[in-house]
Order: C-alpha cells, then sequence, then structure tokens
C-alpha cells in the first residue's frame, strides 16, 4: 500500500478542488471518475508488485541451484578417480552395520564412492535421466573431516531432508522465498546424530509445502523413483528414500505428519519409521508456514525419523536419538532412554491386523503384501488375529481434512509461499478450498464420494474457534479408542496396508 500513498493524496486534492457550494456538488460522476482511476492505478501497482515478487522468487531458486553446481568437490572426486578400485557400485546396498567403525583409510573411499553414486544416480549426469534426489550436497566436508571412531552411528554415511537444519545448507520445504537464506548451525537432532558418529553427505528432495505424496517443487524440480523414473518415490521425504532405495545411503532422516516416511519406503521398497510424536527434537527444523509459524502441529504433529535399507538402520537411529545428549538440547521432547535389553529380549508377539480402513480398498499389490507378512508371522510362531477397522475409515479422512484445512483457502499455504505460484498438484485441492459454501452441498452431490469427503470438510473462510475446538476433540477421542482397542486385544501392534496404492505416476497426486 505504500506504493499507492501519491496516488491517494494526489486523489484526495483534486477532490477537494472541486467547488462545493450553492449550486453545485461533487457529483456521481466525479466520484465515480476517481474511484475508477484509483482501483486502475491500484491494480496496475499490485500487478507491478506481484510480477517483481515472482521475478525474485525465480532469482532465489536460480541462485540456489547454481551454488549447488558450483560448489567444490575436488577433492572427494579426485579421491575417487585417482582410486583404482573404487566404483559407483563399491558400497551400493551395503546393510548399516557394515559401515561401523571403518578404517580411517576406508571410511574415506566410503565417503568417495557414495558421492560419486549421489551424484551420479541423483542429478550430476549431462543428458541423463535421472531421479534427482538431492538439495544439496556435502561431500567435501564430509570427506575432509576425521572419520567417526565412536558413537552409535559412528561412520554411518546418511542424509538429511532438506526441511531438517544442516550448517552451511538451506531449508526450503519445497519454497523458493526459502531458497536463499543459509543457515549457519546443525538442528539439534542432525547435532545429536553427528556426535553419534553420523556422517551427513547430502540433502534430499520434498514436495512444495511437505503436504503431497510426491516430492516437486519449483526449486529443486521432480524428484523421481529409483525403481521406475516415471513413477513417484512418495513425499514429502521422497529424496530421502530414493537415495536409500538406489543404494546411495543406508540411511536417511525424513520427517513425517500425514505419512511423509511411511508413503516413500512403501513407495521404494525400504523402511520407514515415524516415532511417536515428541520423542525426536524438531528444534532448528523450519515448518512450510509463513515465520515458521504452525499451530495446527498441536493438533496433528510432524516427528522426524528414519528411513533405511534395513530394520537395524532405524534401530540405531532411535538408539542414538533416545539418549541424554539429545535430550539436553530440547527439553520439550520426552526424556526417555533407549531401552537395549527390551529391545533384544525377544519373544514371541501378539498382533493384530486389518485389510481395509473402508475408505479406501488397497489396491492388490498392497493386500498381497499384508498377507505375505501375515503368513510369515504366523509361520515364525507369531499369533496374529484379523480384526475390523476400529471405527469409519471415511470420518478418519472427514476429520483430517477439516483439521488440516481448518484456516479455510489453503491460507497457511498461501501465506507460507510469500507470492510463490502452488505447484499443478495442488490445483484441485486449492479449487476445493476456495469452493463458495453456498456450492458446497450442490457440488458434493455431482462428484465422486471420494471428492465430495474433501469438498465437504472445508470451508471458505475457515472455521470458528468452537468448531476447531470440537475438531479437537473428536482427535482426542479418536485417540483414545484406539489406545481402549489395544488394552482390550493386549497386542503388541496392529498391521495394515502401508498405503491402498502402489507407487503412483508422476503427477497424478492432484486427481
Amino acid at each position: 500500500m505504500s506504493s499507492l500513498h501519491p496516488v491517494l493524496s494526489l486523489l484526495r486534492q483534486e477532490v477537494l478542488k472541486l467547488p462545493i457550494g450553492e449550486g453545485f456538488s461533487v457529483t456521481g460522476l466525479n466520484l465515480a471518475s476517481a474511484l475508477l482511476s484509483l482501483l486502475a492505478t491500484r491494480f496496475i501497482l499490485n500487478l507491478g508488485d506481484k510480477r517483481r515478487r515472482a521475478a525474485y522468487l525465480r532469482m532465489c531458486c536460480s541462485e540456489a541451484r547454481l551454488r549447488r553446481s558450483e560448489k567444490d568437490h575436488h577433492a572427494v572426486f579426485k579421491h575417487f578417480s585417482s582410486s583404482q578400485h573404487l566404483t559407483v557400485d563399491t558400497f551400493a546396498y551395503y546393510p548399516v552395520s557394515y559401515f561401523l567403525g571403518l578404517p580411517a583409510k576406508k571410511g574415506k573411499d566410503v565417503v568417495a564412492a557414495l558421492a560419486q553414486r549421489i551424484a551420479a544416480v541423483s542429478w550430476r549426469v549431462e543428458g541423463k535421466e535421472t531421479c534427482n534426489a538431492v538439495t544439496e550436497e556435502l561431500y567435501n566436508e564430509a570427506f575432509e573431516a576425521p572419520t567417526p571412531t565412536k558413537g552409535v552411528l559412528r561412520g554411518v554415511p546418511i542424509t538429511v531432508k532438506d526441511c531438517i537444519g544442516v550448517a552451511g545448507c538451506v531449508q526450503t520445504g519445497g519454497l523458493a522465498c526459502r531458497a536463499n537464506k543459509v543457515y549457519d548451525d546443525d538442528c539439534a537432532l542432525v547435532a545429536t546424530l553427528r556426535e553419534a558418529g553420523a556422517v551427513v553427505l547430502a540433502r534430499g528432495n520434498v514436495g512444495q509445502c511437505m503436504m503431497l505424496p510426491e516430492s516437486k517443487n519449483n526449486v529443486w524440480g521432480e524428484t523421481k523413483n529409483p525403481w521406475n523414473l516415471g513413477r513417484s518415490p512418495g513425499g514429502s521425504s521422497g529424496g530421502e528414500a530414493a537415495l536409500v532405495s538406489s543404494g546411495c545411503v543406508p540411511l536417511g532422516i525424513g520427517s513425517d505428519v500425514g505419512g511423509s516416511i511411511r508413503i516413500p519406503a512403501a513407495f521404494c521398497g525400504v523402511y520407514g519409521f515415524k516415532p511417536t510424536p515428541g520423542r525426536v527434537s524438531k528444534k532448528g527444523c523450519m515448518a512450510p508456514r509463513f515465520k515458521d509459524r504452525n499451530g495446527m502441529g498441536l493438533v496433528i504433529p510432524a516427528t522426524p525419523g528414519p528411513i533405511s535399507r534395513d530394520v537395524d538402520g532405524c534401530k540405531l537411529f532411535c538408539e542414538a536419538v533416545w539418549s541424554k545428549g539429545h535430550f539436553d538440547k530440547d527439553t520439550t521432547i520426552v526424556p526417555k532412554l533407549w531401552d537395549g535389553e527390551e529391545y533384544e529380549k525377544g519373544g514371541k508377539l501378539k498382533l493384530a491386523y486389518f485389510k481395509t480402513d473402508g475408505w479406501f480398498e488397497p489396491c492388490s499389490a498392497s493386500a498381497r503384501a499384508l498377507d505375505e507378512t501375515v503368513s510369515a508371522l504366523k509361520k515364525a510362531g507369531h499369533t496374529v488375529e484379523e480384526i475390523s477397522f476400529p471405527g469409519n475409515g471415511w470420518d478418519t479422512y472427514a476429520l483430517y481434512v477439516a483439521v488440516a484445512a481448518s484456516e479455510g483457502n489453503m491460507r497457511n499455504f498461501s501465506e507460507g509461499l510469500e507470492g510463490e505460484t502452488l505447484i499443478d498438484e495442488y490445483k484441485a485441492l486449492y479449487a476445493a478450498a476456495n469452493l463458495p459454501n453456498f456450492l458446497r452441498p450442490i457440488v458434493t452431490r455431482v462428484i465422486d464420494k471420494r471428492r465430495a469427503a474433501l469438498v465437504g470438510g472445508g470451508r471458505s473462510g475457515g472455521l470458528t474457534a468452537y468448531e476447531l475446538q470440537q475438531l479437537m476433540a473428536d482427535v482426542v477421542a479418536m485417540r483414545s479408542k484406539w489406545s481402549e482397542l489395544y488394552d482390550k486385544l493386549g497386542v503388541d501392534a496392529i498391521l495394515h496396508p502401508a498405503l491402498p496404492l502402489p507407487a503412483m505416476k508422476l503427477g497424478i497426486s492432484g486427481d
């Protein structure tokens, strides 16, 4: 509005000059003409502001990519090229345990070979289509640092999701407006992992705003599934899953609120674990919202967690993080230490499983995966009982949509983008969020039931405080229902399909 002040002052002066007195008044025509001039001027100025903002955001993206392409990795690539025994396959697909406590020379070889593999698999191959999983590379930093010999993760090479703070890197969350701020310090989680001996090699790509089961944004582009480059690796931790799945690292660090670790792990055929929220620190990690303000994170909280080539990688992550050193860095997380004795004691498990929540029937591949898992567990001597989904999947989905969209019109997304355009995959969601409320009952009657639940779950203009409080009460009631079910069944875990769909074709999540 500051750019309009001269125009407003001029308009005021011209109106005051008009002869208002006997036989004359400011006519409606004069006033209408003045207002139209003001509106036209404001439109032109706003359009200019938007264009300048768009140009600035494109520049931020270009500069971020330029910083990445110009970064010096000479030492590590020279070590690789001068070695007669190293190839990009030398340490690919090794289990996490292999990398623990390697001698210093072997540790340098690991960094060099995996750095070359990440560069080749991810994006640094001219004229070759790759999975494009990496946002930033830290090869030289890892190569020049002493090989860790102490700690739970001593010497294990890892990658870290773009939104999790790493010193010397940006945290974009897929937002162009965040591409020009480089952070000086590690977040609490990465600091803890380094203290445990982890070696950070690179950063994995995410989806714009981190709320889609794909990993595409205007800063780093679109990540593809290494098993099939025409399909998605999932999201929003798709970069980590692609890097682990393609043998670039044995362990990636992602985050999850509504499936952002679990979906990529399922799509890429690796292991993912979402810890209970409040067990792993998010201190120093960005939120893809304006000024990192995400109040709904209290209702449906996100949490960092591991994506690994094997279960042992997830276990070592938890052992490293559930430690006094980590708890000392963030007093808001639950200080319950890793219990190795409990983990190792073994014994037969009592398990339950359900095949569908009634909202989205699993495809044949997802159903088969569950059936094979149940069969293997029974064969191993564990007790496995089939149960019905505790509730109604339609109600669960409606509640998730209503809470996530409670501000109305995707306002938190729009403000967080700071002038950037939403990618195409959000268009249907944005249209549903901005549909006038009087049209919602009509539209829900003429579209399919699943899309109708999406349209009916939101409200243009947002919910009242009372309505949001009622939704929060519904969330608490749902958690209680699940807790009561566990107590009633006396089970150690409940199994179900990871997702009702296989890895999706690129770009169709918006459908």
